[in-house]
């Protein structure tokens, strides 16, 4: 397996659910250092335009969106502890509802609350990512209260799915209990009420504990001019063909666009079909910096559709 390159920044709570991932699983890995927000010209050749945070180079595979992420960790690495394969379903459907609905909330939360103090560019841009296209700043505030009402009724859920040991799903901890802990990781971190608010579930703090915990990072900084040159020098081993589907059309080779689902200011990801089976797409992308690379993204959550 070649080495796996994370780009990232150390505040973005997704990327702190991979370093997680990574960690509590003993592997090394490269670090790259992203800008918060774009441009980002040394990652969106690489990437296809896909402009979220993290995305992880293996070689000149690129895999973008977490739970994607996570997925082909194990599958490059054949390392299954963190989703063993009796409870898979379960615990992606877990965390893709941590991904969605619970971090969505987190989110409003904490950057309604930043408005005033965090930088205007930056509200500016997650708002396009997370409130959709209408928006506003007293109309974010004036819902605030139901907000918070609202991830504590999610969050008072999962603290009573957790006993006093053991995790979510698993007695040993999985990718469900990482998807708990960096959700309370987010909220402690970037909310001035977080500590606080985080007292009325204990079983949440005592995995956001063990988690933290259990970690240990090994990585070296690398400059993403030599992540390029790695892809660009590198081969994709990602297979090639198109599973067939129910009214879809769509054959390998045909130039296609994945966007997110959600109303969102994502721009489009757009390459030539290279694989599509009942999880994941993957297009074949050139871009005089990196070369041929394959772009991966999960089916889930994105609309795929043939372009012009």
């Amino acid at each position: 397996m070649s080495e796996l390159i994370l780009h990232h920044y150390w505040q973005s709570p997704f990327a702190h659910k991979i370093r997680l991932v990574l960690g509590l699983t003993d592997f090394s890995w490269r670090s790259v250092e992203i800008p918060r927000i774009p441009p980002k010209p040394l990652l969106i050749p690489l990437t296809a335009g896909y402009r979220r945070t993290p995305v992880l180079q293996c070689g000149a595979d690129v895999f973008c969106d977490t739970q994607n992420i996570v997925v082909a960790i194990g599958e490059l690495s054949d390392d299954h502890r963190l989703i063993p394969e009796s409870e898979r379903g379960k615990i992606l459907t877990f965390t893709d509802w941590i991904d969605g609905t619970v971090f969505n909330l987190a989110a409003r939360v904490i950057l309604t609350s930043a408005m005033g103090t965090a930088p205007p560019e930056f509200i500016q841009d997650r708002a396009g990512l997370y409130f959709g296209s209408n928006w506003t700043p007293d109309g974010l505030k004036g819902e605030l209260p139901g907000v918070i009402l609202q991830l504590s009724a999610h969050l008072k859920s999962i603290d009573q799915g957790l006993s006093g040991s053991g995790g979510f799903m698993t007695e040993v901890l999985s990718y469900a209990d990482i998807s708990i802990a960096y959700i309370a990781w987010f909220i402690r971190g970037r909310w001035e009420h977080g500590p606080i608010f985080l007292k009325q579930f204990p079983n949440i703090e005592r995995i956001e504990q063990e988690i933290h915990e259990q970690t240990t990072e090994c990585y070296d900084n690398l400059t993403a001019e030599a992540a390029l040159a790695i892809a660009h020098d590198s081969l994709s081993r990602s297979p090639n063909g198109v599973q067939s589907q129910i009214e879809c059309s769509m054959h390998e080779g045909m130039r296609v666009s994945i966007k997110p689902q959600a109303d969102t200011s994502d721009p489009s990801v757009i390459g030539q079909l290279r694989y599509l089976d009942d999880i994941r797409v993957s297009i074949d992308h050139n871009a005089p910096e990196v070369g041929d690379v394959v772009v991966h993204l999960p089916i889930a959550g994105y609309q795929i559709q043939p372009c012009d």
